[in-house]
């Protein structure tokens, strides 16, 4: 795949495009709400990120801050028949204007092949072809977010495996997102592979 350097891309914020490439650690915690990540930066282990379970919804939800607990955006499942869909909004919200991207596989059937899900962003109402798109393979851990259906990745998202990690539903991953793009939209397409394949 082409690994070649792409504009700076802000999807949530530019305070989230580092100059150099981001190397994250995300790693999910034991919870009640069963969604909960630390995001650290992977060299020094300082804070950068972290979700936050909703308990009592509806819906699965869960919210992103920032290393000052601010808000950064908020990830809601949304299921149809035919497809799984994650919606993604700005801050705390859930407000239809407030849409950010949303994030969307095929089928709900998906056993142990390929990874292949499609990202749109909300500016995108018809949905003909995606804007980004994670492929790979989930379950042999390793998967790639590219820019549409070009062969341009913009991260790497690596699954730690390990036989208690599974048990628990504790998995953790390693994350490289290139330079000039937004990795607290990375984080959230992690967060929301990681939903699609932990059934609670």
């Amino acid at each position: 795949m082409d690994t070649e350097a792409v504009p700076a891309l802000a999807v949530v914020d530019a305070r989230f495009c580092a100059a150099g490439a981001a190397t994250l650690a995300v790693a999910k915690a034991l919870s009640m709400s069963g969604s909960d990540f630390a995001v650290t930066d992977a060299a020094t282990g300082a804070p950068v990120l972290r979700v936050d379970g909703v308990l009592f919804s509806l819906r699965r939800r869960c919210v992103l801050v920032d290393a000052d607990r601010r808000p950064v955006l908020t990830v809601q499942e949304s299921a149809l028949m035919l497809n799984t869909r994650w919606k993604v909004f700005r801050g705390d919200s859930t407000r239809r204007r407030d849409l950010m991207f949303s994030v969307v596989k095929p089928s709900v059937i998906q056993l142990r092949g390929p990874t292949k899900v499609s990202v749109f962003l909300a500016s995108n109402d018809a949905e003909q072809a995606c804007d980004f798109r994670i492929t790979g393979s989930y379950h042999d851990g390793a998967c790639a977010v590219s820019l549409g259906d070009s062969d341009t990745v913009i991260a790497k998202i690596d699954r730690r495996f390990s036989v208690v990690s599974a048990l628990l539903g504790k998995n953790s991953y390693s994350v490289t997102v290139n330079p000039g793009i937004d990795y607290a939209f990375v984080v959230a397409l992690v967060v929301i592979l990681d939903e699609i394949h932990y059934q609670r």
